[in-house]
């Protein structure tokens, strides 16, 4: 009988992993979101967790989605209110996929909601990465700086009882 697959699912796996995927200096030049494409839903949680705020003027950011959900986001105005913020919205491509000069030739470090994304990164990109929430990853898009800190769900106190 073959041996069921582990994945990493230990506390100390996962603030393993989190730690790769935090690896960028603090200073945040590019948000990356959409890998996969952004849904309607996440577009407007963007939007909500923007709540009229602008980007940081040093730190570019993008959202990729399909063209179905971009109408649907330009129909509600939340592409009107997401553009207002200093968002770039981009149909039709991937971040896998995505090169200079769409992605910014002066970034350095990114940051992303996509646990996907923030595993392909380096090597797609040559970039280093950050990762987070959608909230994470506004305020970095509006400060320039992530976060130092390990979720509450993976700090030592929350996990050890697990």
């Amino acid at each position: 009988m073959q041996r069921p697959i582990r994945f990493a699912s230990q506390p100390t796996d996962l603030r393993r992993v989190w730690r790769q995927f935090n690896a960028g200096a603090a200073t945040v030049d590019l948000v990356a979101f959409g890998s996969p494409h952004f849904s309607h839903a996440e577009c407007r949680a963007l939007d909500t967790a923007l709540a009229g705020r602008k980007r940081h003027a040093d730190t570019a950011v993008i959202v990729t989605l399909g063209q179905d959900t971009l109408q649907a986001a330009r129909d509600d105005g939340t592409v009107a209110r997401l553009e207002a913020a200093g968002v770039q919205v981009v149909p039709d491509i991937c971040w896998c996929s995505i090169s200079e000069p769409v992605f910014p030739p002066s970034a350095k470090v990114l940051m992303t909601n996509s646990g996907k994304y923030a595993h392909y990164a380096p090597g797609l990109s040559g970039r280093a990465v950050r990762f987070g929430s959608i909230a994470d990853c506004v305020e970095a898009a509006v400060t320039g700086q992530a976060g130092e800190a390990l979720p509450r769900w993976l700090t030592e106190e929350e996990t050890k009882d697990a």
